[in-house]
C-alpha cells in the first residue's frame, strides 16, 4: 500500500523546508521529497576535501535577515536549534581595475564618511538623501517579501495615493542604472553601488530593475546586515531539516518526483522516478521551477487555454552563474592595501569606468564571458569551516549559460575557472596556483545538472523582471495556486524569487490558508 500523508512537499530546497517547517507546526504530516542525497537545493554546505567545509551555491543570507522566520525566531531555528549568524561590518569592498576601492558597511555614517573621502562631498551627502529615500519604501517592500504579494495593479494603485509611493513607483519602472544617474555624479561610485545591485542577475540597465536600487542600499545599512552562518550556508538547511524530524515530519532524499498523480482535477500525490507512489491526503506543494511541472508533470490535468504558452515564454535571467569553492592555504592579500578588503564579506572587481562596466553586461547577454569575479573567504569570520590557518575561498563570476563561441561548458569549464582565479591573484601577492589545496568548479551547465530546478543554470528560475515580479511572479492570479486543485507552489519560480530570503513563509501563508490555518495562529 502506497504510504500517505497530510502534505507531501516535492523538492527540499529552503524554500520547501520554510514551508514544511510551517506545515509540521501547524502538526499536518508532511513529507518532503528530494531528488538529490541531502535537503537545501542551492542553500547547502560539503565537505570540499578534508576539514574544509565550502558553499557549493549559496553563501550569503541577506533578505533572510528580515524574515519572520529568523527576526522573530518564529521556528526556534535560533533559540532552540542554535542556528547562529556572523555579520561583518564591512559589508563589501568593490576592487576596480585600477586597484582603487569602495567600501558599503552597515554602518551607514562610515559609508558617507568612505565616500566623501574618496570621491566627492556632494555625493555623500546624496547617498544620505538617497538612503533616507530608500527607508521610505523599502521597509514596505521587504516585509511584503514574507507575506503573499497583491495583485501588480493593486500594488500600483496602493502606490499611486501617496507622492512618497508615486516616487517609488517610478523608480521601479526606470532601471537601476538610470536612477543612479539621477542621483550620483562619480562614475566610479554608480559602479560601485551597480556591481553589487547586479547581484539580481539582471543588466542594470533594463528598464524596471529601479526597485533594486533602494532595495538593496536600504537593506545594506539596516541591522543585522547580511550574515553568514556558522558552520556554512547549509547550516539554515540543517536545521530546518531537524525541525521537520522534530515534529513528525519524514525527509526523503534520493528521491526525485517524475509526476504528479492528477484525477478529477486534483493532485492525489507524486509518483517517483522509479515507479513508486506516495499519496497527500490534503495537499501537494511543488518546490520546483514552474516549467518544469507544467505541463511535463501533470500529464493528467486540463489546463486553462493559453496556460503553457504563458509559462513556456517566462524569462530567464540575463546571465547565469559560474562558481568556485577553493581550499587555501592562505586567504588573499590584497594589493589595494585597503583594511576593508581583508575583511570584507565580499570582495567584487569591476572595471574602473562605465563603458567597460556596462559593455561587459551587454555581452554576458549575447553569450560572451566577463572578468569581474567577486570573492568571499568566511573563515576569515568563521575559522571552524577549514583548519586551523587554512582557508576557504568562495570565487563567483557571472556567465552566460550558452557561449557565443560555440564552446561546450564542458569542455573549457577547467580554463575559464583558472581565468577567473588568475584574475583575482593580479589583485593579491599570493594568490599563486600553489596556493590552491583542492577545488570544486560548477559552470552554468553543472549547476543546471545537479539542481535540474535552475533551468538554463538560473538560480533564481525567472528573471527579476517587472513582468514576472510580485504578484506577477511566475504569472498574475498564479502565484502559489496552480490550474491543478490542491497543487501549490514555492520556491524561486515564486514571490520573493531569487536568493536565500526565507521567502517560503509568504508562501506558508498561502498554503495554510487553503488548509483552514492561519500563520498566526501556528507561531503563536
Amino acid at each position: 500500500m502506497a504510504q500517505q500523508y497530510d502534505v507531501i512537499m516535492a523538492g527540499g530546497g529552503h524554500n520547501g523546508l520554510t514551508v514544511a517547517c510551517y506545515l509540521a507546526k501547524a502538526g499536518l504530516s508532511v513529507c518532503v521529497v528530494e531528488q538529490s542525497d541531502k535537503v537545501g537545493g542551492a542553500v547547502i554546505s560539503r565537505e570540499l576535501i578534508p576539514g574544509f567545509i565550502s558553499d557549493p551555491c549559496s553563501t550569503q543570507h541577506h533578505i533572510a535577515q528580515f524574515s519572520p522566520t529568523l527576526r522573530n525566531d518564529d521556528l526556534g531555528l535560533i533559540s532552540k536549534y542554535g542556528l547562529k549568524y556572523i555579520f561583518p561590518e564591512e559589508q563589501e569592498c568593490v576592487i576596480f581595475s585600477d586597484n582603487t576601492t569602495f567600501n558599503i558597511y552597515i554602518d551607514v555614517d562610515k559609508t558617507c564618511q568612505e565616500i566623501a573621502k574618496k570621491f566627492s562631498e556632494k555625493d555623500a551627502e546624496a547617498y544620505r538623501k538617497f538612503y533616507d529615500w530608500a527607508c521610505l519604501g523599502v521597509n514596505a517592500i521587504v516585509q511584503g517579501f514574507f507575506t503573499p504579494p497583491m495583485p501588480y495593479g493593486m500594488y500600483a494603485s496602493m502606490m499611486d495615493s501617496s507622492d512618497e509611493g508615486r516616487e517609488l513607483l517610478r523608480a521601479g519602472q526606470m532601471s537601476c542604472y538610470d536612477v543612479l544617474n539621477e542621483w550620483f555624479d562619480n562614475e566610479k561610485l554608480k559602479i560601485g553601488m551597480l556591481r553589487w545591485i547586479s547581484e539580481i542577475m539582471v543588466n542594470p540597465k533594463t528598464a524596471g530593475t529601479g526597485v533594486t536600487a533602494f532595495t538593496f542600499i536600504g537593506l545594506a545599512h539596516m541591522k543585522p546586515g547580511c550574515g553568514m552562518p556558522v558552520g556554512g550556508s547549509g547550516r539554515l538547511s540543517e536545521v530546518m531539516e531537524a525541525f521537520i524530524k522534530d515534529h513528525g515530519g519524514t525527509i526523503l532524499t534520493n528521491s526525485l518526483v517524475k509526476e504528479f498523480i492528477v484525477a478529477n482535477g486534483e493532485a492525489k500525490g507524486v509518483r517517483l522516478a522509479g515507479g513508486e507512489e506516495i499519496l497527500a491526503k490534503r495537499m501537494c506543494v511543488a518546490d520546483l521551477h514552474v516549467k518544469q511541472i507544467f505541463p511535463h508533470m501533470v500529464s493528467g490535468a486540463v489546463l486553462p487555454d493559453g496556460y503553457t504558452k504563458k509559462v513556456q515564454r517566462l524569462r530567464h535571467a540575463s546571465y547565469m552563474a559560474f562558481q568556485q569553492s577553493v581550499a587555501l592555504k592562505e586567504d588573499p592579500q590584497f594589493t589595494c592595501k585597503d583594511p576593508s578588503a581583508q575583511k570584507a564579506f565580499f570582495v567584487e572587481f569591476a572595471p574602473d569606468n562605465m563603458v567597460d562596466f556596462l559593455r561587459m553586461f551587454d555581452e554576458l547577454e549575447y553569450g560572451i564571458p566577463g572578468l569581474a569575479p567577486l570573492v568571499s573567504v568566511p573563515t576569515i569570520h568563521d575559522p571552524s569551516r577549514a583548519p586551523a590557518g587554512k582557508h576557504i575561498m568562495y570565487l563567483y563570476e557571472y556567465a552566460p549559460y550558452k557561449r557565443l563561441d560555440g564552446k561546450d561548458w564542458d569542455d573549457v569549464r577547467e580554463d575559464f575557472a583558472d581565468e577567473v582565479y588568475d584574475y583575482v591573484a593580479k589583485y593579491s601577492t599570493n594568490m599563486t596556483r600553489d596556493n590552491i589545496i583542492g577545488r570544486y568548479i560548477m559552470s552554468p551547465k553543472d549547476l543546471e545538472r545537479v539542481n535540474p530546478s535552475m533551468i538554463n543554470g538560473d538560480i533564481g528560475h525567472l528573471g527579476a523582471y517587472t513582468e514576472q515580479f510580485l504578484g506577477n511572479r511566475p504569472l498574475p492570479y498564479y502565484n502559489y495556486k496552480t490550474p491543478v486543485d490542491k497543487l501549490m507552489m514555492c520556491g524561486p519560480s515564486t514571490h520573493p524569487g531569487c536568493g536565500v530570503t526565507c521567502g517560503g513563509r509568504a508562501a506558508a501563508m498561502a498554503i495554510l490558508e487553503e488548509l483552514g490555518f492561519l500563520i498566526d495562529d501556528v507561531v503563536k
